[in-house]
Order: structure tokens, then C-alpha cells, then sequence
């Protein structure tokens, strides 16, 4: 019979104990996705501002993507409208935390999954641990209760900011590569990790189930890619179906590695991003996917960001 009680008590003291994360968290989560209001990675959230069902394309990926890909260029060419939700060093969990939240505010019609994150390491327990930051944001932000105000509890979430630029970060630096020749054709395949497998698989099962085409995309770096990677990639975009764009095989690009590159080859700069953001621009397009917002007044803020980024560049 103590035998019972012991499990009544623990049970009991789970279930108050869930109680009390849920409600702490639902304090403790940024009620907006500005930096004073404690959110992280503002530029990739920039996606929960803007308006609802509006982003044709959504981006995911590590500092490839976000220096690599000009979602005003999509914009000002064909009114399609995107976002770049990257981060630096970004593992796939953070891929699918970004597609999940973003997927609460938006539609889009395809996901593109950047690859280089796909051969990026972690630990089951880093995954776990990330998750457990997902379902209870009070463990992430546990330190916010310093700078809370009264306005904050109780209040309900109200995302108001986005990014000019959605999500691609300009950078003007030029740093020639030193081995412009690193697409040499390889025999062989870098293995892809099953924890990173996995986590690839259940990013296309979310867009499946919601009607969402998902595809691969390698940016050109001389410094993360090799022919081996690519023949993973493929690999592995055959097994899933889906469609693969490396970047680092189009001539018609004409990437520049002498200029095109801010820090020897690692990422792009502005002029080598324009190169990129041209070509998927136009691939897109020709899909037919995608309506044309430009003239659309629902799209009035997309101008005003228009406008702002000819500005800058």
C-alpha cells in the first residue's frame, strides 16, 4: 500500500510540477520580438511580424543562407515575397523550431532548406535539450525575470517587428578564396549523421502535411563544400524526393572568387549574393508557383522595405 502512496505522490507531484512550467513560461516568453523584450535572433524572427500568410518562400539554414540569398531581389524581379530565417552556426533542430514557429503565422508554397547544416554535428542531448526549451520557454529565458515589467503578465503576444532586408544580412568585405577549384569532380559520398537524417526527414513531413514543397539548396562556398558533399546531398534528395539546386555547379553564375567572397571563400558578400539571389530569382519564377504581389496593396510594406534596401545598396 506505501508502495501506491509513493507513486500517487510522485504522480501528483509531476503534474503540479508541469502546471507550474506551463504558467511560468507563458510569463517568462517575449510578448514581442523585439531584443528589449527579451527575443533572440531578431533578424530570423522577423518572420513572426510580418503579416499573416503572406511569404511565398521561406528559407532555413546557418550564415550560407542568410548572406547568400536577397529576398528583396525576388521581390523587385517577380513581386515574390521570402524570408531568411538563418542563424549563425544553425543545427537542424533550430531548422525545424524556426519552420514551426514561422508555420503558425504563414502559408508559404516551398521550403528551402540550406545544406551545409546538414553535415553540421550535435548530440541527441543537445537536440532534447532543445526541445525541452521549445515546449517550456521558461527554461530558455529563465533570467528574464529581471527585466519583466507589469505590462508583460498576462499579456498576450504580439509579434509587431520584421527585418527590411527578411533575413539576409549585407556584408561588402572582400577577402579572395584561396582554392577557387574545390568543385573538383570526387567519387565517393560524405555520410550524412542519422541524428541529421532524421531531423531532414521530419522537416519534409511538416511541409507534406501541409502542402508545402521543400527542397535543398548548397550555397557556393569554397570553403565548406567539396564534390563528396554534394554527392551526399544528392543522395539524399533522391532518397527523399525532392528537389536539389547546388549552387557551387552553375557556371552561369559566374561566381568570382577573387571578389565575390568576404572572407576567403566561407561566405559570400554582396556582389556574389546579388549573383545567387539573379539565378533562384528567376528559378523560381519559371516554376509558376508563385503569384506576382508587386502590385498588390497588401504588399504596400514590401515597397516601403524595397525602398529602403535600394537605399543601402
Amino acid at each position: 500500500m506505501e508502495k501506491y502512496k509513493n507513486y500517487i505522490d510522485a504522480t501528483i507531484f509531476l503534474v503540479i510540477f508541469f502546471i507550474l512550467l506551463n504558467i511560468t513560461s507563458y510569463l517568462f516568453v517575449p510578448k514581442n520580438n523585439l531584443e528589449e523584450f527579451g527575443m533572440e535572433q531578431i533578424t530570423a524572427n522577423g518572420v513572426l511580424g510580418e503579416k499573416e500568410n503572406t511569404i511565398d518562400i521561406l528559407f532555413l539554414g546557418d550564415s550560407e543562407v542568410y548572406t547568400s540569398i536577397i529576398p528583396m531581389e525576388f521581390f523587385n524581379d517577380y513581386g515574390i515575397t521570402s524570408y531568411v530565417c538563418g542563424t549563425s552556426g544553425q543545427r537542424l533542430y533550430d531548422s525545424y523550431r524556426f519552420l514551426e514557429a514561422a508555420l503558425e503565422y504563414q502559408n508559404p508554397k516551398m521550403v528551402v532548406l540550406e545544406t551545409n547544416a546538414i553535415y553540421r554535428k550535435y548530440t541527441l542531448m543537445s537536440a532534447i535539450q532543445a526541445k525541452s526549451k521549445l515546449l517550456f520557454p521558461v527554461i530558455k529565458y529563465h533570467d528574464r525575470w529581471k527585466h519583466l515589467s507589469i505590462n508583460e503578465f498576462g499579456g498576450d503576444i504580439n509579434y509587431t517587428w520584421t527585418d527590411d532586408n527578411k533575413g539576409y544580412i549585407k556584408k561588402d568585405q572582400i577577402a579572395a578564396s584561396l582554392n577557387p577549384n574545390y568543385m573538383e569532380k570526387e567519387e565517393g559520398y560524405k555520410n550524412i549523421m542519422p541524428l541529421n537524417y532524421r531531423q531532414v526527414v521530419s522537416i519534409k513531413n511538416i511541409c507534406d502535411q501541409k502542402g508545402i514543397k521543400f527542397m535543398l539548396m548548397s550555397s557556393p562556398s569554397s570553403i565548406n563544400w567539396n564534390y563528396q558533399k554534394h554527392n551526399g546531398i544528392k543522395r539524399l534528395a533522391d532518397n527523399l524526393d525532392v528537389p536539389y539546386i547546388d549552387l557551387n555547379l552553375i557556371d552561369s553564375l559566374k561566381i568570382d572568387w577573387a571578389v565575390d567572397t568576404l572572407d576567403k571563400g566561407d561566405h559570400l558578400n554582396y556582389t556574389g549574393a546579388l549573383k545567387v539571389s539573379k539565378y533562384m530569382g528567376a528559378y523560381f519564377h519559371e516554376l509558376g508557383l508563385f503569384d506576382n504581389h508587386f502590385a498588390d496593396p497588401v504588399y504596400s510594406d514590401w515597397h516601403k522595405a524595397l525602398d529602403n534596401y535600394k537605399k543601402r545598396v
